[in-house]
């Protein structure tokens, strides 16, 4: 017995980084910060409502709350085993969260009890945003776009405003999808980007993000450079020209006109009027950036192999960060900045790692 609990030590040092020395009862509160964030588990994203309440979700079904701005977490009975990927709260109270196979599920008391929506698809959803207690979307895969005025019991689908297939001057006949991203590709970067009355992306790009800087103005962000924006709280949906056709995974805009959007390779694109155009700035890595988010001078993008990089000037360049403590092969999926203090970013990601700022990005500590 004392032999196979002498292996289990080392087995755990090994998959942790918890050192060896010690005696067992030192392990087992090593063991503590671990049990407590579910440490093999992907965390997909995180929410707060404010600067106390928090969310962050995951595989499985997985739902972890913070009540005390982060510094512990609790899991909440989803009721899922599907992965949720994308949370919106409007308060402490009433939130969303959206993922694999159609799945919508909300609460109205802070996540005690969640209960599921019927979305009527069965297609991945990948983000959702409510704007208030009514009016709300939820988004993902072939360009699948729901929209709800009755706080999720009903949902209308506007997937036909994001799904406009249009000519190439390549023939893609019998290729495969990889094949046609690839001659597509190739295609736009002959060509120095779309032409009017040209497009190259393809039909039915994933949406992967929704961002509302108001309860008018929104963007969401897809597949192959794909950038749509609304004026009219979502009702009417125009596609802007991205300049790339990396996919496109994260947005964020600081105001009407100054913003962000994040992909593939490192993708970086910035706008300083609304995304009537865009521009590649240097991220200065090629792994691909999921997530992003700027307050005052300093951002933060997130991304593959617990890549992050910072802006110390309000975006206008970019440069690696090292966050504290991550494992290489890991990543870095969720990260947000809490509107009711702007110097508190929250960021989570794979084997449940959580971290946390609370200087603007000046130092981080590693809650998981």
């Amino acid at each position: 017995m004392r032999w196979k609990k002498i292996i289990l030590w080392m087995v755990v040092g090994i998959f942790t980084g918890i050192p060896l020395w010690g005696c067992a009862p030192d392990l087992e509160e090593q063991l503590k910060p671990f049990q407590v964030s579910y440490f093999r588990h992907k965390l997909m994203n995180v929410a707060f409502s404010d600067a106390q309440h928090g969310w962050t979700s995951g595989d499985q079904g997985l739902i972890l709350a913070t009540k005390d701005g982060g510094k512990t977490w609790s899991p909440q009975k989803s009721g899922t085993q599907h992965t949720l990927r994308a949370i919106s709260f409007i308060d402490a109270k009433r939130g969303w969260m959206v993922g694999g196979a159609g799945t919508i599920i909300k609460t109205e008391d802070g996540g005690q009890t969640w209960k599921p929506l019927n979305s009527g698809t069965k297609d991945d959803l990948m983000c959702v945003k409510f704007l208030d207690d009514k009016r709300g979307f939820a988004a993902g895969a072939f360009s699948l776009f729901l929209r709800t005025e009755d706080g999720g019991q009903t949902w209308t689908d506007m997937t036909d405003q994001f799904s406009e297939e249009k000519e190439s001057v390549v023939d893609t006949t019998g290729m495969s999808m990889e094949e046609k991203m690839a001659a597509l590709k190739e295609e736009f970067a002959a060509d120095g980007g779309e032409e009017e009355g040209e497009s190259v992306i393809p039909l039915n790009p994933m949406i992967n993000e929704i961002f509302f800087i108001s309860p008018l103005k929104g963007w969401t962000v897809g597949e192959a450079g794909s950038i749509w924006t609304t004026g009219d709280g979502g009702m009417k949906w125009v596609k802007q020209k991205s300049g790339t056709l990396e996919d496109l995974f994260g947005v964020f805009f600081k105001d009407e006109n100054e913003g962000w959007a994040t992909g593939l390779n490192g993708t970086l694109l910035y706008t300083d009027n609304g995304g009537k155009t865009w521009k590649p700035q240097a991220s200065t890595v090629v792994q691909s950036l999921f997530d992003i988010a700027v307050s005052g001078d300093r951002g933060y993008a997130v991304g593959n192999a617990a890549t992050m990089i910072e802006t110390k000037d309000g975006g206008k360049t970019w440069k690696e960060f090292k966050p504290p403590s991550i494992q290489s092969y890991s990543w870095i999926r969720g990260l947000t900045v809490i509107k009711d203090v702007q110097d508190k970013y929250v960021a989570v990601g794979g084997l449940g790692t959580v971290m946390i700022s609370n200087d603007g990005g000046i130092t981080w500590e590693k809650i998981s």
